[in-house]
């Protein structure tokens, strides 16, 4: 015996915790006394370990270095799908061919070969009051951050920027597993700035997130892993 329950294990499933949520975003305090959301060009933590990410990383860090622990997208970098009701609990999400539905006890699972209309569905049953398209196409990544040492976890962070971070995002990861066969062993640099608006007339800005490889960093990254060359090694105190 091993002191375990025999069970079935998905090779490539994520293991490590999660440790923090990062946010390009806060709420601020108006005049009058209500809360407002606004959007920031720097990674904000939040959690526990928020203070040790500060300290490694500074106040406000535009750019920080980051490491996927698997090669698996669904794990570490998944784009989906989301639909949530006017309290903003999570109706439903997938990838467009198999989607989990609340039926209103549980998530069930549905795919689009028995239920071709099953996003038109789920609009008509949980109508919201939100213009324009309710359904968000949301991009969620777990990386291990090297700066931040002696935290056996993941750090997770969310966009749902589809015409800009996204795409930024899922090409640049699709691209490097492509060509290296493997994201695991590759630095990089996730970034985030504000763009301006192209409309006419609208002088607004939006933080716009990148996700690029940086070989550049990989011995510096190496060194700061105290001469290991896997994540393992981020989770030992020096």
């Amino acid at each position: 015996m091993n002191g375990r329950i025999k069970r079935e294990v998905a090779q490539g499933v994520l293991s490590l915790p999660e440790v923090g949520r990062l946010h390009i975003g806060k709420k601020q305090m108006s005049q009058n006394g209500k809360e407002y959301p606004v959007s920031v060009d720097y990674f904000i933590p939040a959690g526990k370990y928020a203070e040790m990410f500060h300290a490694a990383l500074g106040e406000k860090p535009s750019t920080i270095q980051i490491l996927f622990p698997s090669d698996d997208a669904g794990e570490v970098c998944r784009e989906e799908y989301q639909y949530r009701d006017n309290t903003g609990a999570l109706v439903a999400s997938g990838d467009g061919e198999t989607f989990r539905v609340w039926n209103g006890k549980k998530y069930v699972e549905v795919t689009t070969d028995k239920r071709p209309d099953i996003m038109e569905a789920i609009e008509k049953q949980y109508p919201t009051k939100r213009g324009g398209e309710n359904w968000d196409i949301v991009l969620t990544m777990r990386f291990v951050i090297p700066a931040v040492r002696g935290i056996a976890g993941v750090w997770r962070f969310s966009t749902k920027g589809k015409a800009s971070s996204v795409k930024n995002i899922r090409d640049s990861f699709d691209s490097v597993q492509e060509m290296a066969g493997t994201v695991t062993g590759c630095v990089f640099d996730l970034s985030v700035q504000f763009a301006k608006s192209n409309k006419p007339g609208d002088s607004s800005r939006y933080p716009v997130v990148s996700l690029v490889a940086n070989n550049s960093r990989v011995q510096e990254v190496r060194t700061m892993l105290a001469g290991g060359e896997t994540a393992k090694n981020l989770l030992i105190e020096r």
